[in-house]
């Protein structure tokens, strides 16, 4: 029961989502789309090695750490219950009523701005594939098209049927790891330098660099905690989704690992620098004299961003749902398809908004390179601040069953620590424009959603 406000009204059938509807392996395609291996594989860590340099993989080994820490609070609630409104409610169950909701429109603006930066990334990258074929750059009105074509095809499975979706996420995937992983296999074993001296000696490393690529290294496993939003869908959700959670962050973890010690690597061998590039594997396979990998790498970065929004959706539009039917949000998205089992209208929220925002930064002459880093910063306070009421949540909720531990204080204050920390020096020092105005554009988006949910709580109570 939410604390603090009236409860919301008995729940009508046609606002139930398909129970016991999905497999563990379903569960694992829609966190394994959300996060985007091959994104990251492919521009991410690029970008994070010309931030962070030889110690690339210490800092994320320490990010990957942190993570499996946010995991075990999130799991205090995962292995006790399951809904749809996924960290919204577990932020409920342990704070009360105004951090649950807080929460879950913090979470909500994370995946909308998900969805909108990787339909703007799938759509650059498809360009630059179209451009490898046409030899001329696409102009702005395809780019808005192709973004806009981008998130029309993202909503259908979305909209259809929440098996397929995990399905097409699993297979973009699938192929776009294949070819990122064939790219840096054949590049090491013809580099002839199995052990790179630099990244071990953690030459030239140090706090200013891992300052740097801070926020960037949490981004990379961020959207791992998104199965939890697919609650009484999945089959014995209580069980199942732990183990997806653990199952997604470790071996893809592993994976980032040896991506960033062989792009390191590769960089040192082939005098590479990914500082000045957005296509750092289209080089390393023109590097090897396989130029028809950098454009199909390419192509695979477009399939899994496509993924992560696909992902995004999934979740996101859940959570909405979720809100609606405990109206905090308006009841009309409270409905589920009657043939396709999903929350069809919630989608409309966050396709609205990532058929229109892209539109709107083109036009205004925002680089589409520069747009997408701007949404993935908005995303990244969403999650900072999901994650971090989470971690407040679980030792409050288990304190009042007397199920607190020693062990599981520390890891919430571990979290808590580093998660502030992560936030902290997002914002200090003041970045310059425009990346100054993010924070504040974040925070009123979230006021404005509670702000929504206090009207309509207002007229349920009246």
């Amino acid at each position: 029961m939410t604390e603090g406000l009236a409860p919301p009204p008995a729940i009508p059938r046609t606002a139930i989502l398909r129970r016991n509807y999905l497999s563990a392996l379903e569960n694992v395609a829609q966190a394994v789309g959300t996060m985007g291996p091959a994104a990251t594989l492919g521009t991410v860590i690029p970008l994070l090695i010309a931030k962070t340099g030889n110690g690339t993989w210490l800092l994320f080994l320490g990010i990957l750490a942190v993570f499996i820490l946010i995991s075990i609070n999130i799991n205090v609630f995962a292995s006790r219950f399951a809904s749809a409104g996924s960290l919204s409610s577990y932020a409920e169950k342990g704070l009360g009523g105004w951090p649950g909701i807080l929460t879950g429109w913090s979470y909500i603006v994370a995946m909308t701005f998900i969805v909108t930066s990787s339909a703007v990334a799938s759509s650059y990258y498809l360009g630059m594939v179209m451009a490898h074929f046409t030899h001329s750059p696409i102009g702005k009105v395809d780019s808005i098209l192709l973004t806009m074509l981008v998130v029309v095809l993202a909503w259908f499975p979305a909209y259809r049927d929440i098996k397929l979706s995990t399905k097409i996420l699993l297979c973009t995937e699938a192929v776009s790891v294949s070819v990122i992983a064939c790219i840096l296999g054949i590049a090491m074993s013809r580099s002839g330098h199995a052990l790179d001296q630099a990244q071990l000696h953690l030459a030239g490393a140090g706090f200013p660099q891992f300052k740097m690529g801070l926020v960037l290294a949490f981004m990379m496993l961020a959207g791992f905690e998104s199965a939890t939003t697919l609650g009484e869908e999945a089959q014995s959700a209580t069980r199942t989704t732990p183990r997806v959670m653990f199952f997604c962050l470790l071996p893809i973890g592993l994976l980032f690992m040896a991506g960033i010690y062989s792009t390191t690597a590769l960089s040192h061998s082939r005098n590479i620098g990914f500082d000045q590039t957005n296509a750092p594997l289209d080089l390393i396979a023109r590097s090897i004299d396989l130029p028809a990998l950098g454009w199909m790498s390419s192509l695979g970065v477009a399939l899994s961003c496509f993924g992560c929004a696909l992902g995004g959706l999934n979740a996101g539009a859940r959570v909405i749902f979720s809100m609606a039917r405990e109206r905090l949000f308006a009841p009309f998205f409270a409905k589920i398809h009657p043939a396709n089992g999903t929350p069809s209208r919630a989608l409309l929220v966050m396709v609205s908004v990532a058929l229109i925002i892209p539109g709107l930064l083109v036009v205004c002459g925002v680089a589409m390179a520069n747009a997408m880093d701007y949404l993935m910063q908005i995303a990244s306070f969403g999650f900072l601040g999901g994650y971090f009421s989470v971690c407040v949540a679980a030792p409050f909720y288990l304190a009042r069953r007397h199920a607190l531990t020693a062990v599981q204080l520390l890891v919430g204050a571990i979290t808590l620590l580093v998660i502030g920390a992560v936030l902290f020096l997002s914002l200090i020092p003041i970045p310059a424009a425009p990346w100054r105005y993010l924070p504040y554009l974040f925070a009123a988006l979230v006021f404005m959603g509670t702000l929504g949910s206090v009207y309509y709580r207002g007229k349920l109570r009246a």
